[in-house]
């Protein structure tokens, strides 16, 4: 068995679940080179990503959580700040309490209303047309929709946003040169506007509030305030996109499954929407660096060691799963790992869920007969799974 996890080849049509089991099943802690550079241990068994994720003092989120370690210009820091996803408790902590209590499980149901009414526009915009892509029309809408909505900021300004992230998680080979330093730039420069913005005029979205809390008595700098606003747009769209452009493709593929959920989506789409979840994985890996030498399986990590754990093996586990090759929308009671884990569990997760039960709701019920009018294009990216554009034409 040929193991190559870090061309971004091996990523197109879906994660690549033959090597996943053979590594599962004959080197859960897989040694493995990497071009320029020093290579990573693959972490692929259920337990073993569940608990590397809640061991931050000795699997740490610093200096990144990309496999390739951080270079100038790309989105691990500005200046002296860097984004939250690469802190470790306590720092991570206290920068996590700045926005979270904005995005738990009661403030995502109060904006419930405003999320649907954000659905049927989406739809609206395509469904007299009887085709479109599914996923710049549909599936990425929802999220730029609603983390633009958040933040204070028009809803077409969303949309050219995600569109930077776009660029950012794709493979540099795949790009013109100095493409992702300048998709970058340019998230920086719209984030200063925003700055110049809401500090002469504040309002009660998530950005005026970001910019006048305050940590250890001291406001954001401008750097840090660029890092949580490219973190929030960037990680606000990948799951919820990839999630409905993904999950519709599979449900395509699986007409008995996608029958079931259409005759009658609020029955059905609690656990559908989890085993989707469960079944794409959006998030390809996340890394951790060894902080002190630990046995693991057999082998020995060392001390600044990368750790790379691969949630779409760990959500395909015969030991977590039953039958975890089989799609099934009615499973209950296995908890998939698709929003990570520990401290750095998906802030958005609950906002993602309504999301997604949203939106494929109207999709459900409003896009008859849908069907691929041509394969779908992958996006080129050994860090995000998904579609890239998906024609289909359907019946209102």
């Amino acid at each position: 068995m040929k193991i190559d996890l870090f061309d971004p080849a091996s990523f197109v049509g879906g994660h690549p679940h033959e090597q996943y089991a053979w590594l599962r099943n004959n080197a859960p802690v897989y040694w493995h080179d990497e071009p320029d550079g020093k290579g990573f241990w693959a972490i692929t068994r259920y337990k073993d990503v569940y608990d590397i994720g809640r061991n931050a003092s000795v699997f740490s989120s610093e200096p990144t959580i990309m496999i390739a370690d951080p270079e100038p210009g790309l989105p691990t820091h500005a200046g002296a700040a860097k984004m939250m996803l690469m802190m470790d408790p306590p720092e991570h902590t206290a920068y996590r309490k700045l926005i979270s209590r904005e995005f738990t499980q009661g403030p995502a149901k109060h904006y419930n209303e405003r999320i649907e009414m954000l659905a049927r526009q989406i739809v609206d915009a395509v469904i007299d047309r009887g085709e479109c892509d599914f996923i710049s029309e549909v599936a990425g809408e929802m999220p730029s929709f609603v983390i633009a909505d958040l933040m204070g900021l028009p809803l077409e300004d969303g949309r050219e946003l995600y569109k930077l992230t776009e660029v950012i998680h794709s493979a540099p080979d795949s790009l013109p040169p100095n493409a992702i330093p300048e998709a970058i730039g340019k998230m920086f420069e719209y984030g200063m506007t925003v700055i110049a913005a809401k500090r002469s005029k504040p309002s009660d979205d998530l950005a005026s509030k970001l910019l006048a809390a305050e940590l250890d008595g001291k406001k954001l700098t401008d750097e840090e305030f660029l890092l949580f606003f490219m973190l929030l747009i960037d990680a606000g769209g990948d799951t919820t996109r990839n999630l409905v452009g993904t999950g519709m493709y599979e449900l395509l593929k699986h007409p008995g499954q996608l029958a079931r959920l259409q005759a009658d989506p609020d029955k059905y789409l609690p656990t559908a929407r989890e085993e989707l979840l469960r079944w794409t994985s959006p998030v390809i890996y996340m890394r951790r660096s060894v902080t002190q030498d630990v046995e693991l399986h057999g082998q020995h990590l060392r001390a600044g060691d990368k750790v790379v754990m691969y949630y779409g093996s760990a959500n395909r586990d015969e030991e977590a799963f039953q039958l975890p090759n089989e799609l099934n929308i009615l499973r209950q009671g296995e908890r998939h790992l698709a929003f990570g884990g520990g401290h750095h569990v998906c802030l958005g997760q609950w906002f993602a869920r309504l999301e997604i039960d949203a939106i494929m709701k109207e999709v459900l019920l409003r896009m008859k007969d849908i069907e691929l009018l041509q394969e779908p294009s992958w996006m080129t990216s050994n860090f995000i799974s998904g579609i890239t554009k998906m024609p289909v034409r359907f019946n209102s």
